[in-house]
């Protein structure tokens, strides 16, 4: 028989059961806030990922107004070769020096990307002046291609631009068909039918 001073020395299991409710509880709720944390993570991610994909073709170096418009045109087939171009218009009133784009290139083999540097014969573009970029590649290297930023200057600093659609693809030629009659030459002299009406004599 337990005495009062062994009631008192002993933990009652009332109380333990409390402090493991109350460590159930907060294994649950630091479970709760963990998975809620991951599933707000995932989706900012996505959201940002599809803010990304969406976006326009047009970039702007910080928040300063464009100064170059490129026109992007439409690939072109030469053969086994893919022409891209465009135009680049100078929209600024300061003359622009050793401008030339770059481009994103995906590669067939495997997805991978790539840049490429494409600059323009003329070297100074003044103010509201133009001129024509282009490069030809293989068909077979590369998949698509984007217009990635326009550089300038000495140091290829980027310059905040726009870019716009181009020329379209030239429509593939149509073929017409063309109906050859060929006519009979006719006969000379009599001619000889075998048929029930006009047999044929038998010597």
């Amino acid at each position: 028989m337990q005495t009062l001073n062994d009631l008192e020395a002993a933990p009652l299991p009332i109380a333990e059961e409390e402090r493991n409710h109350t460590r159930r509880l907060l294994a649950g709720l630091i479970c709760a806030l963990l998975l809620t944390g991951l599933l707000l993570g995932g989706y900012l991610y996505l959201q940002k990922r599809h803010q990304r994909e969406m976006a326009p073709l047009e970039t702007t170096a910080g928040k300063a107004a464009p100064r170059i418009e490129v026109f992007v045109d439409e690939a072109t087939l030469d053969g086994k070769q893919t022409v891209l171009g465009g135009t680049i218009h100078n929209i600024s009133n300061q003359p622009v020096e050793r401008v030339a784009v770059e481009l994103e290139l995906r590669k067939r083999a495997g997805g991978g990307l790539e840049t490429m540097v494409v600059a323009p014969e003329q070297a100074l573009l003044g103010p509201d002046a133009s001129v024509r970029y282009s490069v030809t590649l293989p068909v077979s290297d590369y998949s698509s291609a984007r217009l990635f930023r326009v550089m300038a200057g000495e140091g290829r600093q980027d310059v905040p631009f726009k870019a716009l659609p181009g020329a379209a693809r030239p429509p593939m030629p149509v073929i017409v068909s063309k109906t050859i009659i060929v006519r009979r030459p006719a006969p000379k002299g009599e001619e000889f039918i075998n048929t029930p009406d006009n047999p044929a004599r038998v010597p």
